[in-house]
This record gives structure tokens, sequence and C-alpha cells, in this order.
């Protein structure tokens, strides 16, 4: 059965197989929902290969041009029943998908997960904050996953406290990390300690770690310090070494549900696994001392000045504070004697203006001196994913090409 949007008529229309065919919010030649149900109860069909691949499912594309991760029937089917055992889901979930459900996380997490065990799925369109709220009270959703802009936006709607949203067990966010003040000021919107930070990445199925409501403000900004059941978990330093706590290194997860390889790209395929299929994230992490995984960049964001490393979030975290300073991205660019050099991209708020000096004095007694910008550019906006993730390859070749950089 093909299951699509009726906005998408003509494209299914040139699909040349024999199928039934249904569509959202529109008529379809084969009948309606239930009829097809109750037919398909008596159809025996086709049983997949596990090896079989299900799905190709694209990387944002952050670092480079993204790549399509080959997933099996089985990964999909293991990626549900992992985050199924991880969050407790069972068959009377009722989970908000609002988020776009071509993403990983949406798709073989959540929606999968809910329908693996049985509960039920409520579909929105798109993301609207009202829209939100009012299908969360009317549906009685007792799950929902987002992005944590998903959670701050809806707090801007004056009538916010009149919506029951009492039905939720389980407020999960990803893509990002929150503030402490933000988990409180959640926690208290909300009225209730139900949220959860999710982590894992397109190619791991996706599943990772998770930080449990307790944990939320004790920990803020943590991915928390407990993989998923049946994932399992190092911190890698630059000598193959695993890394202790106070230390940093590389996130490796290994898991049943991860990809088979990329699509079409052997080489980077290689380069993704370590031995004993360990896959090596990209992502650098800090280990606190009660253990904790705090990410402190990308690793090919890091950047090496003159020998020492400045991990680009934490001037970003430094520049964002600054009251004139609407959006910023941090990356390097060559340098003749330094080898690297450390830049930053502002985007600053409307009727605001800055200087390289003004950032500069700025950024004195809050960061050591080799990490403090040393070109700055101002922007309109920032050169984006399209699930928002800021293309720093983008800005590196760009200033790269105007210093005359090759």
């Amino acid at each position: 059965m093909l299951v699509f949007d009726a906005s998408l008529a003509g494209v299914v229309s040139a699909v040349d197989a024999p199928t039934k065919t249904l569509a959202t919010g529109g008529a379809t030649s084969s009948g309606s929902f239930d009829g097809l149900m109750s037919e398909g109860a008596a159809t025996e069909g086709n049983e997949p290969d596990d090896d079989a691949f299900a799905e190709i499912l694209y990387t944002s594309g952050t670092t480079g041009k993204p790549k399509g991760c080959m997933l099996t029937h089985r990964s999909v089917a293991l990626a549900a029943i992992t985050v199924a055992l991880g969050l407790s889901i069972t068959r009377d979930e009722r989970t908000l998908i609002a988020m776009p459900i071509w993403h990983s996380s949406p798709l073989n997490n959540w929606f999968g997960a809910t329908l693996y065990v049985g509960g039920t799925v409520v579909l929105l369109r798109e993301y609207e904050p009202r829209k939100f709220l009012e299908t969360v009270q009317t549906e009685k959703v007792t799950f929902y996953f987002g992005a944590p802009v998903s959670y701050t936006a809806p707090l801007q709607i004056a009538d916010f406290d009149s919506f029951d949203l009492s039905s939720v067990r389980a407020w999960l966010y990803g893509g990002g990390p929150i503030s402490v003040n933000v988990a409180r000021r959640l926690a208290e919107r909300y009225r209730g300690n139900r949220f959860y930070q999710v982590y894992g990445m397109t190619e791991t199925g996706p599943v990772g770690t998770v930080l449990y409501p307790e944990e939320q403000v004790a920990h803020a900004g943590s991915i928390g310090r407990n993989a998923m059941p049946g994932v399992d978990l190092r911190v890698v330093r630059e000598d193959g070494e695993d890394a202790v706590r106070g230390e940093s290194g590389e996130i490796w997860m290994r898991a049943d549900s991860m990809m088979s390889a990329y699509l079409n790209d052997e080489s980077a395929t290689k380069a993704a696994f370590a031995e004993r299929r360990w896959y090596r994230t990209g992502d650098l992490a800090r280990l606190d001392n009660d253990g904790y995984l705090f990410i402190v960049d990308r690793l090919k964001d890091m950047i090496i000045t003159g020998g020492e490393n400045v991990y680009s979030k934490e001037v970003e975290d430094a520049l964002a504070q600054h009251p004139s300073i609407a959006d910023v991205a941090v990356f390097a660019v060559p340098h003749e004697s330094w080898g690297e050099t450390v830049a930053a991209e502002i985007v600053t708020k409307p009727s605001e203006t800055l200087t390289l000096e003004a950032v500069s004095r700025y950024l004195e007694g809050r960061l050591a001196r080799y990490k403090i910008p040393r070109l700055v550019y101002f922007s309109e906006r920032l050169p984006l994913t399209p699930t928002g993730k800021v293309q720093k390859f983008v800005l590196r070749e760009m200033r790269r090409s105007e210093n005359g950089i090759r």
C-alpha cells in the first residue's frame, strides 16, 4: 500500500507499479482507510528479508553535501524497539508527530516505536505553536518530540496557560541542548518535570543517549551519561584511548540499528567506521566529573590555531550572550603563520551595529586571548540546512575565497 499526501497525487500517478493507494485529506481510487484495512486483513503479503534495504535517509549536511544512510528492515525495526525500551513506550501511547516525518528521529524513533507497540500516532501536517497546543489538548497526547524552539515558541501565546496539557507524560527534545534557565522555565510553564533530552545520529538509526527528567536542571546542557538499551557508547581521545572523567574525545557508538553504508560513497563509509563497527559520530564531547557528556564541538569544526585547540561552540556560546547579537557561527580560516585563525560570522539584531573592536572588547576576560576571533564578518543571515543547522563549510569556503586562499 502507498500512503501519500493528497498534494502529491500528480507524482504518485507516475508510479508504474501495481499497488493500493491511500491519500491523506483527499480522494483515492482504492477506497477508504477502513475498507483497505478490512481488505488487507485477508492478504498474505510478502515478508521482506531482514537485510533488505528499507530506507535511504539523508544527513542534514552541516559539514558538506548530505549523505544517504542506507538502513535495512532489521535496522529500522531495532531503532523502534530500542527507543520503545529506553523511553518506556507502550500501547497506551498517543504520540504527536509535528516535526517533519521524513527526518530520521520522528520517523524511525517515535513514529516507528509507537506503531511497533500498538500505540496511536497523531500527525500534524506542519508545526504551528497554537495548533500544537490545541492538538495536545484535543487529542489527549501523551508523548511528543520536537526541537527546543517548539517548546519555547508557544510560551509567547497570551493564553498559553489556558491549555490543558496534563495528558502528556513525556516531552522530548533533541537537535540541541537547553540551558538551566530554560529547563526551569519549561518545567514551570508546562507544569511538570517531564522533559527528556535525546541524542542520536541518522547513521545509528537514530539511537543514542538520554538525559532524564530528574537530570534536566542539575546537568542542563548535557546529552546524558547513559546510552539507550542495546547501544554501546565510548568517548575516544585522539590517541585512540578511552577518555576519563574531565577529558574530551569523540563520541563513538555501536548498535544493531546502524546503517549499512552511505549510498554510493565507499570512502565516506570507510572513514565513518572504526574497527569492530564502531561508528565515529564526529561529535566531540567532554566527560564531567559525574560522567555526564557535554558536546563541545563537531570534530570538523574544531579550530587549531598556533597549536591550541579552540572549540567553536565555546566561542559561539560566549558571543550569543552579547545583547546586540541575534545569531553567530564560529569557524576556521587558514592562516600563514598559525595554521588556522578564529573567524566569526555575526548576524546583529535589527538596528544594532558592531565592529571587530567591540566584539574583541566584549570577549576579553570571558575567553582566553587565543580563542577570541581575529576575523569578524557581518551578514543578514547564516546559511542553514533544511533542518535549521548552520552550514559552516559554506562560510569557510566563502571567506577563504574572499581572502584569496585556495
